[in-house]
């Protein structure tokens, strides 16, 4: 029996260690030079992602476990090597400044026609140009184009020349859409953009590759391109249920198609959009085939069942009461007969600011539904709200909850963050306890079904 647990013991031992060695990764080279730097390697997600650092001098050899391929960025000192380095699990990456292909080993090929791809040679000329135009857009679409034409003459394998691909793909996306995607969650901090309707058309003949999740924090930006064809009417939004598979459809790659339905699902749970959502994970199980995407779902319907929301359905909200601007109680019972689109903000908060002018565009869009609109601000000094009032020129019924989340109605709602949009029934009652934001333009097909 010992033996046995000896001989067990031992096996895993060497289990791990193969599996170690599988996954570590190993960058190599040599800096020149009396005084040590950092070697610094970090991923680019919704925020950086610090990999690895070192202090190097000479000869150099730094590992990192690496668990899947990705994209890093490697830095030397005061010196970006490159932001665009391909890394897998078990790669050896040596670099060499003396060189102008300064990347050998693993993934040398892919590594040195990034490094090449990305530099002030291929910047979009867009001076002169409308931010947000079609010829803006065609600008950029056009350096991608170029990009391309270097990719299929580099003599790199179809896999390779993928990867190269998605890279480029995912820069396209961050020129087109970052700064809108950002508008949205630091609104005191950026304008919000005015697009042209047309913007998106030129990227509408494209197809995306998986490999462009490799590169960074992918969603957000490709996201933003399926809402502009939602919100040009290229995408129709069948229903509730069905919304995120109208969505998705227009993806042809099965893998890139199963992952963005996994994350657009998982920001749903994250936010509590959960009206109905029991059905949208049904309706994504044949599309989400791979063993991880069917656990991801289960994981979900999990969070799902242990979610306060979908309990808040029903309850009577009519009779709460919030002073406006000129201290006047105004009751939710007061737009009894309509239903309510109450909006949860403060002045403080800059995701709420940023939904501010989406609020009045989908105000005037359904002005013909029996929707009232409510704003309540969680704002603690009432000069402070009045005053930022006027500078937005904020219209509408505003009202004041300056209790803010000790209020009664606040903990009814367990409103622990905002934004926070609820939707009242013709009775008062909750229909939609937490529903999608004004800026997103899905909820604006929604409601214009569904409340005529």
């Amino acid at each position: 029996m010992k033996k046995i647990l000896m001989l067990l013991f031992f096996s895993f031992t060497c289990w791990s260690l193969v599996w170690a060695q599988d996954t570590l990764v190993v960058v190599s080279g040599r800096v020149e030079g009396k005084n040590p730097v950092m070697l610094v390697i970090q991923r680019q997600l919704s925020l950086s992602q610090r990999l690895t650092e070192a202090k190097v001098q000479g000869d150099y050899r730094v590992s990192l476990t690496v668990k899947e391929p990705m994209i890093v960025s490697l830095s030397l000192g005061r010196q970006t090597v490159s932001n665009t380095v391909f890394v897998t699990p078990g790669a050896k990456i040596e670099v060499d400044l003396s060189r102008e292909d300064k990347f050998g080993g693993t993934h040398a090929g892919i590594n040195n026609l990034l490094s090449r791809l990305f530099t002030s040679e291929y910047q979009p000329k867009t001076s002169g140009l409308k931010e947000y135009s079609r010829a803006y857009a065609e600008a950029l679409l056009y350096v991608y184009q170029e990009r391309v034409e270097q990719i299929e003459t580099s003599g790199l394998l179809p896999e390779e020349q993928n990867v190269v691909k998605g890279v480029a793909q995912f820069q396209l996306l961050r020129d087109m859409y970052m700064m809108i995607d950002l508008s949205k969650a630091f609104g005191k901090a950026f304008t919000t953009p005015e697009v042209d309707a047309d913007y998106s058309d030129p990227l509408l003949h494209l197809d995306w590759l998986p490999e462009l999740m490799l590169a960074g924090d992918w969603f957000p930006v490709f996201q933003e391109w399926l809402f502009a064809q939602v919100q040009t009417g290229k995408i129709k939004i069948g229903s509730r249920v069905t919304y995120l598979n109208d969505m998705a459809a227009v993806i042809k790659n099965e893998k890139l198609r199963e992952a963005y339905l996994l994350g657009a699902l998982w920001r749903e749970v994250l936010r509590g959009n959960v009206k109905d959502l029991g059905k949208r994970l049904k309706k994504a199980t044949p599309i989400v085939k791979s063993k991880q995407g069917r656990e991801q779902l289960k994981a979900y319907a999990d969070q799902l069942a242990e979610s306060i929301y979908p309990a808040m359905e029903g309850v009577d909200l009519s009779g709460y009461g919030f002073p406006n601007e000129k201290g006047d109680t105004v009751y939710l019972s007061d737009f009894k007969g309509k239903y309510v689109f109450i909006d949860l903000w403060s002045t403080g908060c800059n995701p709420c600011v940023a939904e501010i002018p989406y609020v009045k565009r989908l105000e005037q869009r359904l002005s013909s539904l029996p929707l009232g609109w409510v704003s309540i601000s969680l704002d603690s000094n009432a000069d402070t709200w009045r005053t930022f009032m006027e500078q937005k020129k904020m219209t509408g019924i505003q009202l004041l909850c300056a209790r803010s989340r000790k209020h009664p109605f606040m903990q009814r709602m367990a409103v622990n963050g905002i934004p926070r949009f609820i939707i009242l029934d013709p009775e008062g009652k909750v229909w939609d306890a937490s529903s999608r934001r004004p800026s997103d333009p899905v909820l604006g097909e929604l409601l214009s079904q569904e409340l005529q």
